[in-house]
């Protein structure tokens, strides 16, 4: 197998080695893998010693890896990861980063748009019915929703959470872990259902969360890029949206789709009942301005 992985590895197919090899490595290997297989943008930056340093290993690890997988050494493997890159990002209907690298001028908008297009479409690929259609089912019977993300995915949390609580459903954020939202975790249980969001390198209090949430008998829902994240392996579910690479700010609009769609999907089941539940937050003598 090994002569096999680094014969496909050295040969134009190095994500899709690491991909479909990858429950067949070490510990320290999957870090290694998980991580290019995450950032294969930052080949040409990434020295051995930063891959060492974010993936908890070390560079004389790092250096063996790319040697196992048929590399002369890491620097071999890195041009080679960059030029699967490259090939993925000009490939005919691929979502380019190459739209994004002209300068700004009356056009920008345009490819910007183009972009998070080609993110939806990717995020719809990504999902399957049966994963979408039990999530909202889980959804529907949870006696209290636990919603957490931290960095850029407590945005996608915040906005799920939102339109929850206006819908009238039992649901609670947890976009840190200060005292108060810890608190807050009291109640989670064999009831509860808890959505994970993580992108990339989670939050090492998200992927405590999720594991607690399974010794407490709940169901965890992840939502995160690809199979390999390690939100992904932690949840007993799992929704994927597509991220956005091309500036230090990714676009997050495959993720805020797909909170939509839960959303849309969880009101459409229960229409009648929601709008009951509006037409009575629209009756309080002190509504807010949104009513």
């Amino acid at each position: 197998m090994e002569a096999r992985q680094n014969n496909r590895a050295t040969n134009g197919s190095l994500l899709r080695s690491l991909q479909d090899d990858f429950e067949s490595y070490s510990k320290a290997r999957k870090s290694i893998a998980r991580y290019l297989i995450d950032h294969l943008s930052e080949a040409p930056v990434l020295t051995a010693q930063d891959l060492a340093r974010h993936t908890a290993t070390t560079s004389s690890t790092v250096v063996r890896f790319a040697q196992f997988l048929g590399f002369t050494g890491f620097p071999e493997m890195m041009r080679a990861a960059w030029e699967e890159h490259r090939l993925m990002a000009t490939a005919p209907g691929a979502r380019t980063e190459s739209q994004m690298a002209f300068p700004v001028d009356d056009d920008f908008s345009g490819r910007a748009l183009r972009v998070d297009m080609g993110i939806l479409e990717e995020t719809m690929k990504k999902n399957r019915a049966d994963d979408f259609l039990q999530t909202i089912e889980l959804l529907e019977n949870a006696d209290m929703i636990y919603v957490a993300g931290m960095f850029e995915a407590a945005m996608v949390a915040g906005y799920l959470c939102y339109y929850l609580k206006i819908m009238g459903l039992p649901v609670t954020i947890v976009t840190g872990n200060s005292e108060e939202q810890v608190a807050g975790l009291a109640g989670l249980g064999e009831d509860s259902v808890l959505i994970a969001i993580g992108f990339r390198t989670a939050h090492q209090f998200l992927l405590r969360l999720i594991k607690t949430a399974r010794e407490r008998g709940a169901v965890s829902v992840g939502i995160s890029e690809n199979t390999l994240s390690e939100v992904s392996k932690l949840a007993d579910r799992n929704l994927y949206c597509q991220l956005d690479t091309a500036s230090f700010a990714p676009s997050l609009v495959g993720a805020f789709s797909l909170a939509n769609a839960l959303m849309s999907a969880l009101y459409i089941r229960n229409k009648r009942g929601y709008d009951a539940h509006i037409a009575r937050l629209h009756s309080l003598p002190l509504s807010s301005d949104w009513l």
